[in-house]
């Protein structure tokens, strides 16, 4: 996120309960639910505990996941996958991030490499690549020492209200403690752990050494002295974590010496360990040589579903070798094609088991000037929520259309309902404003339309670029998809497209709707005003002018930034550039404006 473009979400400015549900972009009773959320106890009785379901409201708060922890037998880490409120986490993840690198000098710390764009276990091993002595160490219970008073702390030190503090800490929290699952919480954790990044840098520099962190796995290597564990012991002591003794490790060049899983030894670069690529290979043979079902058997593998669960494990273990070794990537690559192909078999995925409601699709198109040349845009707005969203914005409507002392051409809302080009910019802020806290996402594609004999041409090639992707994330429900009319378009081409994606993904058994029914609407319709206005807020957004130095941002700019989290993707088709959260798009107008 280094390249976030330069608004910042100062959460300073929030005073009291009802700005700071608004800040989040939810709604009372999501933010209620929340707060109100009491984990259950962990299913016993099972040694593979199922995800539970806990139903709250229309569907679950959270699903709670109970990971069997590897060589500890009986124990487990608990996660948790945010289901209510998913999309206002995710966004709420990307604000709080934008607000520390505000508030918090030095965040994030350059020796972090857990959760951040563009660092991953590689990078944090290659630190550490080559040098003689390692030091590893464990922090003791994490996330569980990452309490909801630690975090309410963390967000008065950095000027947040102290009540408006105490609501946020209880919204990122679950049982008083910071949870493994939620996006909001690796930018906490690290938050929290930026004064043990800073004191054990200059700890390590101190003795001639490198120090990195990747979550709670913190890790020294030096080609001579290394710092001593009591050190670190203090450094956490006085951050309020403890040390994992069992966990605590010496290392060098000649021993198992590797960080985040992968060997170090090699001053070139990290490597998987040997005995993994070993295991591999052994597996891989004896599939080529007995059949992949019959080796699994052989296994004691012999449920069907087992199987799969065994092929997916083995397309894991390629793809992480195939990542970390590029040397030997293309062949892997290829044998484990071949062995797929020549056995009938591919890795596959259980359908999530989500809210059962069907996904609503409201599909809309606009046309924008980009220095003088014509671009012509596509928006898909993807809901299980259809008839709330309609519901809020038939309250935008009404409220503007039985106000006499608002201003704008009631007919014309009348005839086309909420349409952005026909509203007032007092009737494009209330139902934008709306907007950011109803159930959708936005996913926008936009190309060059230099003859408008291509029209049609155009639009089918921008459908075609998404509802494939955007059909398999309403696997196992009904999907229905509707299009506002365009006598510019023909009804079949639609049809066509939208069809041939779902028989693609048949015939690759992917992950698709049990059905798709194509409807076309005309405006008024309060599903379409959804894309409508997104598709204007972009454009704008797009089209507005640099501020200068020092002067107000403008309303077009702020009005996008409320609906910033809601376009999960925007593809310029050009040059099949994408864009998103961690790859902001920028107005066509800004210096620089390609986000790296």
């Amino acid at each position: 996120m280094d390249g976030i473009v330069a608004f910042r979400y100062d959460l300073r400015r929030v005073t009291n309960r009802e700005a700071l549900i608004a800040a989040i972009g939810t709604d009372l009773a999501t933010f209620d639910a929340v707060l109100d959320f009491v984990p259950p106890p962990r299913r016993v009785g099972s040694e593979a505990p199922e995800t539970e379901k806990v139903q709250v409201l229309e569907i679950p708060v959270f699903l709670r996941h109970d990971i069997p922890k590897r060589r500890r037998k009986g124990e487990f880490r608990t996660a948790w996958e945010p289901v209510l409120a998913k999309s206002e986490y995710k966004a709420l993840a990307r604000r709080l991030d934008s607000f520390f690198r505000l508030t918090l000098a030095g965040f994030t710390h350059d020796c972090a490499f857990g959760f951040l764009p563009g660092r991953n276990i590689r990078e944090n091993a290659t630190v550490h690549s080559g040098h003689r002595h390692l030091l590893g160490v464990d922090v003791q219970d994490f996330f569980p020492t990452i309490t909801r008073a630690r975090i309410e702390r963390l967000f008065t030190e950095v000027g947040v209200e102290t009540s408006v503090a105490e609501l946020l800490a209880r919204f990122v929290t679950i049982g008083g403690s910071l949870p493994l699952g939620l996006p909001t919480s690796p930018v906490l954790s690290n938050a929290v752990s930026l004064p043990i990044d800073v004191a054990c840098d200059a700890l390590a520099a101190r003795r001639g050494a490198v120090y990195t962190r990747y979550v709670d796995d913190m890790s020294f290597s030096s080609d001579d002295e290394l710092p001593d564990v009591e050190d670190v012991r203090r450094i956490l002591a006085e951050n309020g974590f403890g040390l994992s003794e069992r966990k605590t490790r010496r290392s060098r060049i000649g021993q198992a010496h590797y960080v985040t899983g992968l060997s170090v030894s090699d001053g070139v670069g990290p490597h998987v360990p040997r005995e993994r690529k070993r295991r591999l290979r052994q597996e891989l043979h004896y599939a080529r040589k007995f059949g992949l079902a019959d080796h699994l058997r052989h296994l004691g593998v012999n449920d069907d579903r087992v199987i799969q669960q065994q092929v997916n494990r083995l397309d894991g273990m390629v793809r992480f070798v195939v990542h970390h070794e590029p040397r030997i990537a293309p062949r892997l690559r290829t044998e484990w094609r071949a062995l797929l192909k020549d056995n009938g078999m591919s890795p596959s995925f259980v359908p999530r088991g989500q809210h059962r409601a069907p996904f609503y699709m409201f599909i809309d198109e606009a046309e924008f000037d980009r220095d003088g040349e014509r671009i012509l845009a596509l928006c898909i707005a993807i809901t299980q929520h259809g008839p709330l969203i309609a519901g809020e914005g038939a309250a935008i409507l009404a409220a503007a259309m039985t106000d006499p002392f608002s201003d704008g051409n009631v007919d014309a809302l009348r005839r086309r309902g909420l349409h952005f080009a026909d509203a007032t910019e007092d009737l494009r802020l209330a139902y934008v404003t709306r907007l950011a806290s109803m159930r959708f996402e936005g996913f926008v594609a936009f190309a060059d339309l230099p003859d408008p004999a291509a029209y049609e041409e155009t639009y089918l090639r921008l459908l075609g670029a998404m509802i494939e992707r955007r059909l398999m994330a309403a696997e196992s429900q009904y999907a229905y998809v509707f299009c506002e009319a365009n006598d510019k378009v023909g009804r079949g081409g639609i049809e066509e497209c939208v069809a041939t994606a779902q028989r693609r993904l048949k015939d690759r058994d992917d992950r698709r709707p049990v059905g798709v029914g194509v409807e076309f609407v005309n405006k008024p319709h309060l599903g379409i005003s959804v894309p409508d206005f997104l598709l204007g807020v972009l454009g704008r957004y797009l089209r507005s002018p640099p501020v200068p130095d020092g002067r107000p941002e403008r309303r077009e700019r702020l009005m996008f930034e409320r609906l910033r989290d809601k376009y999960r993707l925007i593809l310029d088709l050009t040059d099949w550039t994408e864009y998103s959260r961690r790859r902001p798009i920028r107005p066509w107008n800004d210096a620089g404006n390609d986000a790296p």
